[in-house]
This record gives C-alpha cells, sequence and structure tokens, in this order.
C-alpha cells in the first residue's frame, strides 16, 4: 500500500554489510519511525520503508558476503530505487567498500557514502578522509549515526536529493581511500573457555530478570484489579441479560479474562522488549552471539540462527521472518526450534498468570528449561540428517561494546509495544468473545470430544479441551484455564498442571505462526512441521507422565 500510494516519491535505499550502522541510520533518518516492513517480491527477505520528505527511505537486510541471497537481495533493491546510501563502518571502511563498491557499479545509479562508527576511528584517519572530502568533493558523510543531529540529518537528506551519478575519478579515489582498520578490544566474552559461560549467564539474565519483575509487578496489580475494579464492573452487569454478563464477566469474559491478558502479557512484553533493545543497542547481544557460536553448531545451527531462536521469546511470527537471515541449510532447523521452544511474550504472561493462579510459581523456570531442551531434542530427531556447512560461514565480524541511547532503545522497543497493542490484545479480546459464545450455546463441548482421546491419554481432565483448543489460535488462549477464576486449577495436581501447560504450548504453534510458516516454506512444508510437533510433544507428555507415576 505504501508503494502504490508513493509511486512518484524518490525511492532511497540504504545498502551496507551486517552490523554496518543501516537500521540506526534508518531510524534517525526517519525521525524514530519504525516504519512499515514488507516482503520482497521473489525472495524470503524482507525491508522496511519509511516515507519522509517526498522519499520513500528503504532498510535493506545487512549483506553477508558468503551468501548469495543477501548480494541479491540487495542488487535487486539497487537496480529498483533512484539514490543509494552507502552504509560502511569508518572502522573497517577499506574492507567494505571494497565489497559494496562491485554492487554499485554494474547499476551506474547516484549514491553517497555514509560512513559510521566515527567515534571509534583513530584521529588521523578521519583528518585523512575530511582532507580527501574536501579536495575531492566526495559525497561522504563522516557520522556517528547513534547521535545524529537534526542539522545533520537535513544535510544528509539535501545530499541525497541532489546526488548525480559519480566520476570515474571520483570512484577511483574511493577505492584508493586507505584507512586503518580498527578492531574492537577483546573481552570475557571473546574467550574460549570464559566467553561461552558468561554469554549463556548474561542470556539467561536477559530474559530471567524482566520476567521476574513483571512477575511481581502482575502480582500487585491483579488484587488491586479484583478489589477496586472488577468488583465494581461486576456491579454493573448483574441486572444485565445472560449474553451480555457471560461477554463481559463471564470465565472468557472481555472484562475479566481479558483484563488478565494485560495485566500478566503487557508487562513481560514490555520489560522483555526494553532488555532485548538494551542488548542489541549495546551491542552485547551480538558479542554473545559470537561466544555461543561453536555451543549452537554442535545441535545444528550457527550463531546467526541463534538470533530469531531468541526473537522467539518475544514473538515467535517475527522470529520466522528474522529467520529469513539463516543459511539455507538450517534454516528449517531454526524454524523448528522457534515453533516448539521459543516461548513468546504473550505465552509467558499468560503462563505466569496459570502458574500463579495454581499457587504454583515455582514452575515456571523449570518448565522455561523443558521447553529448550526438548526444543531441542525435537529438532535434532527430525533434522539429524541434514548438513550443516561449517566452512561456508564468515568469520564473525565483533561488534564494540557501547552506551545505550533513549532513541535507539526506544526505536527497538516500540515495535514490539505496537505489535502487542494492535495485534495481539485485540485477537484475544476476539478469542474471550468467541469463547463467551461458545460457552453460552453449549458448542464449547464439542472441543471436549474432539481432544478427550489425547486428555484422556494424559490422565488429565475434560475440561481442558476449550484452552488446549484455543492455545492452537493463540499462545496466551491457555489463559482460559482461567475459567472460573482459578477453580479448575485447583483440583489439578502438580504433575498435571505441568503436563498441560506443556503440552498446550508446544502441541502446535500458534495460529498466526502456522500461517507464517505456511506462507515462508508452503502448506506442504507447513503441514509437516505441524504433525512433526504434534508427535513429539505427546511423546514428549506420555514420558513426563510416566516419569511423574514413577515418583508418586
Amino acid at each position: 500500500m505504501l508503494e502504490t500510494s508513493a509511486i512518484s516519491d524518490e525511492r532511497v535505499a540504504l545498502i551496507g554489510l551486517e552490523s554496518a550502522g543501516k537500521t540506526t541510520l534508518f531510524s534517525r533518518m526517519s525521525m524514530n519511525k519504525s516504519g512499515d516492513e514488507t516482503n520482497v517480491k521473489g525472495s524470503s527477505y524482507s525491508i522496511r520503508i519509511n516515507r519522509l520528505d517526498h522519499m520513500l527511505i528503504v532498510d535493506t537486510p545487512g549483506i553477508r558476503m558468503s551468501e548469495k541471497d543477501s548480494n541479491e537481495i540487495a542488487l535487486k533493491e539497487i537496480r529498483q530505487s533512484d539514490k543509494i546510501i552507502l552504509v560502511a563502518r569508518g572502522t573497517h571502511f577499506q574492507d567494505e567498500i571494497k565489497a559494496l563498491l562491485p554492487l554499485i557499479k554494474v547499476t551506474n545509479k547516484p549514491f553517497i557514502v555514509v560512513v559510521t562508527y566515527a567515534d571509534k576511528m583513530r584521529e588521523n584517519d578521519k583528518q585523512q578522509l575530511k582532507e580527501l572530502l574536501l579536495k575531492e568533493k566526495l559525497p561522504l558523510f563522516l557520522l556517528d549515526t547513534r547521535l545524529l543531529r537534526e542539522d545533520q540529518r537535513k544535510l544528509l537528506m539535501e545530499f541525497v536529493t541532489s546526488q548525480k551519478v559519480w566520476t570515474e575519478k571520483q570512484l577511483n579515489h574511493l577505492a584508493e581511500l586507505k584507512l586503518a582498520n580498527v578492531e574492537p578490544r577483546q573481552l570475557l566474552f571473546d574467550r574460549p573457555l570464559t566467553g561461552p559461560m558468561l554469554s549463556i549467564c548474561t542470556l539467561i539474565s536477559m530474559f530471567l530478570f524482566p520476567v521476574w519483575i513483571a512477575y511481581q509487578l502482575s502480582s500487585v496489580l491483579q488484587p488491586l484489579f479484583d478489589q477496586y475494579l472488577l468488583s465494581e464492573v461486576l456491579k454493573l452487569f448483574e441486572n444485565s441479560p445472560a449474553l451480555i454478563q457471560t461477554i463481559m464477566i463471564g470465565d472468557y469474559g472481555l472484562l475479566t479474562l481479558g483484563i488478565y491478558s494485560f495485566i500478566w502479557a503487557f508487562p513481560v512484553v514490555f520489560l522483555m522488549g526494553v532488555s532485548t533493545a538494551i542488548a542489541d543497542e549495546t551491542g552485547i547481544k551480538d558479542r554473545i552471539i559470537d561466544s555461543l557460536a561453536p555451543i549452537t553448531r554442535r545441535i545444528g545451527i550457527d550463531s546467526h540462527d541463534l538470533v530469531p531462536v531468541l526473537s522467539g521469546f518475544g514473538c515467535n511470527v517475527v522470529a520466522v521472518y528474522q529467520s529469513r537471515n539463516c543459511s539455507a541449510c538450517t534454516r528449517k532447523q531454526c524454524v523448528s526450534m522457534i515453533s516448539f521452544g521459543s516461548a513468546c511474550s504473550y505465552q509467558i504472561g499468560a503462563t505466569l498468570s496459570i502458574f500463579n493462579s495454581a499457587h504454583s510459581t515455582w514452575m515456571f523456570f523449570p518448565y522455561i528449561l523443558t521447553l529448550t531442551f526438548a526444543g531441542i531434542i525435537h529438532k535434532r530427531i527430525w533434522f539429524h540428517n541434514k548438513a550443516f556447512d561449517t566452512g561456508s560461514r564468515p568469520i564473525p565480524r565483533r561488534t564494540f561494546l557501547q552506551k545505550p541511547t533513549w532513541l535507539g532503545t526506544f526505536f527497538r522497543l516500540k515495535n514490539d509495544v505496537k505489535q502487542f497493542s494492535l495485534q495481539a490484545m485485540p485477537i484475544f479480546i476476539f478469542i474471550c468473545f468467541v469463547a463467551s459464545f461458545l460457552q453460552t450455546f453449549h458448542v464449547i463441548q464439542v472441543f471436549s470430544i474432539i481432544f478427550h482421546p489425547l486428555l484422556a491419554l494424559l490422565q488429565l481432565p475434560a475440561e481442558a479441551a476449550s484452552g488446549l483448543a484455543f492455545s492452537m489460535i493463540r499462545k496466551d488462549g491457555i489463559l482460559l484455564f482461567n475459567q472460573g477464576q482459578g477453580d479448575f486449577l485447583s483440583q489439578l495436581s502438580c504433575s498435571q498442571l505441568f503436563l498441560l501447560v506443556f503440552l498446550s504450548s508446544t502441541l502446535t504453534a500458534c495460529l498466526v505462526t502456522m500461517m507464517t510458516i505456511a506462507k515462508e516454506f508452503g502448506l506442504k512444508n507447513a503441514i509437516q512441521f505441524i504433525y512433526r510437533q504434534v508427535i513429539t510433544s505427546v511423546c514428549f507428555a506420555m514420558c513426563f507422565l510416566l516419569v511423574f507415576k514413577l515418583f508418586e
């Protein structure tokens, strides 16, 4: 829609290698607008677009020189764009320009060069670059993109608008420009023994602390809601027709179960978003990924695949899209781990709510560990014969550690909050609405019939069928187990509660994730993903049941 309505606008593409600072520049040029994400025709990649000052600013995927697809998508975007902004790190200027220039030369398009990480460059190199700019009048900008001022942004936009095709002399000067490489300082993350241990501890902290804080916050908010708001809401509808009461304040009511969803899910979404945004903004996430590369390769994924797996703890759909940057031979493995073992923010919030209502909060951490290890085993079972070409991956480009900026953190966080507010909550409210109607007209008993054999096999009550069914639509659909304000959960033993939550989490991915997988891999592959996950989930649940029986 954006591209169609703005067909007369100039299209400006940001092209650069991974970790060059393109996304930061995109956010600053777009005045911190998140932009619209769209798929690239004929490719599994996606790009982000913002309209600004009669321009379409396009943030393209970072180029990975060992990946043919990333080069092709860059060339495709260069061909259809009117102007190009090459983004290269000043700390590795010569290497990156040498890699980028061949992509530009074949199209003969106007372009400017933005040299990032200016604050990390050596003073004599910056002086050499400035002298060349004045002497040869090259359209180069030496910037610290994280601290881009408004006057710099406007000047940059003016240069983009007026830029002409480079002359051969200018291209030669650019290619011959030699600046010394500046490597980031080695830290404990980079050491072979302490690095992985520190990375794992940091990774756990990135997710454990936000979840713990969110739990404490929700634990305070829920009693306040029950005491001061819910009681008053119940009074408002006590004389309403039965159907209205069911829809608004029933077991699946919009103002009862719907509010519980917000109270328990939003703090997790927000705080985990802050945590991952800071890790990304500071460069810690990249250091962790590089440090854990030897371990991740042993389970069949590489360091780049770890990014979408971690993103799955925020949103599985976003993680599936991010898996486009995985190696072609490991992408399906990566998505299988996301679908099975990456508990999204809404699932985490809902699970915390369930365990809290059942007075079994201690189960949460074993539950997350079980999901992770079961996801790894699931991938090994179904993809153990898949080749993993360890020789085709590039040497990790170690990133600089930097202080986070408010703008950068806010830009990364805003998408999570926007997605929760405009996508997650409306869908869950719709689920509450549908569940209320099904309950009113006794249709919900159908779900008990469909899932009764499986629940009977695992010695779980048939009343769990509705929550199990709705967990296949949305993972926070397990909040339906809170029916009767916790009466159902109080009837379950600890082993039954754990089995039920695990089964609801892993039986299938949520409907939106399944649809995304079908879109990315085709319907046949999506069905394959689903039945494999169902088999693994049921087998694990049966194994857990046998173990629980042994210790009873």
